[in-house]
């Protein structure tokens, strides 16, 4: 997808369309706010080296191929996440995983903003890495304390295009913000994968599913962005309903500081905002047993005009469907809340799920 220097007549500006595909995305990544990233799978399938190692156990292929081609797309195209697939099948030292690393961060011109993956070599999934990707689909259902990654795709079948995909083979829209507020809530981020076809352009399918996803994120935008895992992760006592918390953004520098030191035990009256994210909206009445009111407790319904108070002190916080605007919800399936001046909690979530 460069002109490589390792790949002589094929790649994307010898052959196909004579273009520097990578640099072209590089430059129009430049152009936002969105880090740029790239994927690089350590092997290929069909490349006469790798097939060789494999039949003579030789290590011409990362030799030759794989590794000039990491430390070339790095040199070049400076990206700020390097994010490398491939690997079960041969161990770190086969891919210079650790000679890779080494140079990565303390030589090459990203070392002091760059951030990896964790797909370096057998075994090493889930234990090295800036962030960890353990499985494709990951999803533990409780806190992590390292951050990690929901990478997933659109196609349950496939992160490429597939030809003969059907409309049901197709995450739903509800499908992917369920996910979302599932990975945040423990502590991940998630990586949304879409297959192009063989001219560059997105299945009508997917773009929908986007637009869709897109237009609720920017309605749910301060539930999703910047935000942390809370004390609780998900609340029992309900119907698939998701946590997820910042800190009120008046706080002092010093506040911060003294509250950050304890980043998932504390829930703070008064400095602490809970989003619930309520992912069953077929009920008379949704109640919170997590989530302590008080006399200031004030709830927000995001994407309407709807606050509501009044709640006094309770362990738990109650809310009539008939309460809700449904009209104005952007969504029917999906409800998030804001919640503030819940009533403060000690609770550590990694102690109790460890």
């Amino acid at each position: 997808m460069w002109p490589s220097r390792t790949s002589w007549n094929w790649n994307s500006m010898d052959i196909g369309p004579k273009r520097d595909i990578v640099g072209e995305l590089r430059n129009a990544f430049k152009q936002t706010d969105v880090h740029f990233g790239l994927y690089f799978s350590q092997f290929e399938w069909f490349h006469p080296l790798f097939l060789d190692d494999g039949k003579y156990n030789t290590t011409l292929y990362p030799e030759q191929i794989s590794y000039p081609q990491m430390v070339e797309i790095v040199t070049k195209y400076r990206p700020d996440v390097v994010w490398s697939d491939g690997e079960w099948d041969k161990p770190d030292d086969y891919w210079k995983a650790k000679e890779f690393l080494a140079w990565l961060y303390n030589s090459s011109p990203v070392k002091d903003q760059v951030v990896v993956n964790d797909r370096w070599g057998t075994g090493t999934m889930g234990k090295h890495g800036g962030f960890l990707t353990y499985s494709d689909h990951y999803d533990p259902g409780t806190l992590l304390e390292r951050k990690w990654e929901n990478c997933m795709t659109l196609d349950k079948h496939s992160w490429g295009n597939r030809r003969n995909m059907k409309a049901s083979e197709v995450y739903t829209a509800f499908d992917i913000i369920e996910q979302l507020a599932r990975t945040i809530a423990c502590n991940g981020n998630l990586l949304l994968n879409v297959g192009p076809n063989m001219h560059g352009q997105i299945p009508a399918i997917f773009e929908d599913r986007l637009a869709e996803i897109g237009s609720f994120v920017n309605i749910a935008s301060e539930a999703v962005f910047n935000t942390k895992p809370w004390i609780y992760q998900n609340d029992t006592s309900a119907s698939n309903v998701w946590y997820t918390s910042r800190y009120q953004s008046e706080l002092s520098n010093r506040v911060k500081q003294n509250i950050e030191k304890f980043p998932y035990n504390l829930q703070l009256e008064p400095f602490t905002i809970v989003y619930a994210w309520i992912l069953d909206t077929n009920h008379d009445s949704f109640e919170l047993k997590s989530v302590k009111t008080t006399e200031k407790t004030t709830v927000t319904i995001l994407g309407t005009d709807v606050v509501l108070t009044g709640f006094g002190l309770s362990e738990s916080l109650t809310i009539s469907s008939s309460k809700i605007d449904w009209k104005k919800l952007p969504r029917r399936d999906v409800i998030v809340l804001k919640i503030e001046y819940a009533g403060s909690h000690n609770r550590n979530p990694l102690q109790l799920t460890s």
